[in-house]
């Protein structure tokens, strides 16, 4: 903490993903006129063209397998969905793209629980690949919350990405994300640590597809007109044109 505010006493500008963060560090001495809210954005070049209706009852989970990330409580969740789901149609599935520390966890959890049939681990993808997998799923799940050492999101990336491909998020109330996934109008959020919430959400998504789609297409519509890469670069841009004008005025 002292470290934080000897450094925003020097500095001239600073940029945060969620309002959360700008919270933080405006209590830490960041001036308030001198901070941009503004999440990296997602590209509309690579990310466009799910539709969920269409696609098959496939949850895509994209990230690094980290504890902020929530792997293991999207496979928990996932358990509960397919153990209320039973036998019957539909037979959801869960793909899960990313590398990291917990992997090896996650994927004993996945055969502890009986699900290697299930859940597809697919490792670490380029973008242009996932933008694919999210063009062949019904829904982006990721249960992101606060890690053991204190570590949590900004903004996730790839759920403004999911999003703008057109796809629904379940997603938790953490950091940046109700900043970027609307509940009950383009996803579905949940409490941290609510695995049972999260499951409930799923079959939402994964027995009605039409409210996959009316979600996905409110969320693709949103981060077109707000958090795309374009937006970000704006942003941080204006930004940068108010420092330089500040210090000019200054000398």
């Amino acid at each position: 903490r002292g470290r934080y505010r000897r450094l925003l006493a020097l500095a001239t500008g600073v940029i945060v993903k969620s309002r959360p963060m700008a919270d933080t560090l405006i209590a830490l001495g960041a001036s308030p006129d001198r901070l941009l809210i503004s999440p990296s954005g997602a590209n509309p070049e690579l990310f466009h063209g799910s539709v969920p209706d269409q696609a098959p009852p496939r949850l895509l989970a994209v990230g690094r397998f980290v504890a902020k990330k929530g792997p293991l409580q999207t496979i928990r969740a996932f358990s509960e969905l397919c153990r209320t789901l039973g036998s019957e149609d539909p037979q959801p599935s869960l793909w899960m793209v990313g590398d990291g520390p917990l992997l090896r966890q996650a994927q004993e959890l996945a055969r502890a629980l009986s699900l290697q049939k299930r859940i597809h681990f697919l490792g670490a993808c380029p973008q242009g690949q996932v933008a694919e997998l999210m063009r062949e799923a019904r829904g982006f799940v990721q249960h992101s919350l606060v890690a053991p050492d204190g570590d949590s999101e900004g903004s996730p990336v790839a759920v403004m990405e999911a999003q703008l491909s057109g796809l629904p998020v379940v997603a938790t109330r953490h950091a940046g994300i109700p900043e970027v996934v609307l509940d009950g109008q383009s996803g579905l959020l949940v409490e941290e640590g609510d695995e049972i919430a999260m499951a409930q959400a799923m079959a939402r998504l994964v027995l009605d597809p039409a409210l996959a789609a009316l979600l996905g297409d409110f969320g693709r519509r949103r981060v077109q007109s707000q958090f795309t890469i374009e937006h970000h670069l704006l942003q941080v841009s204006q930004l940068l044109h108010q420092v330089m004008q500040r210090q000019t005025e200054s000398l």
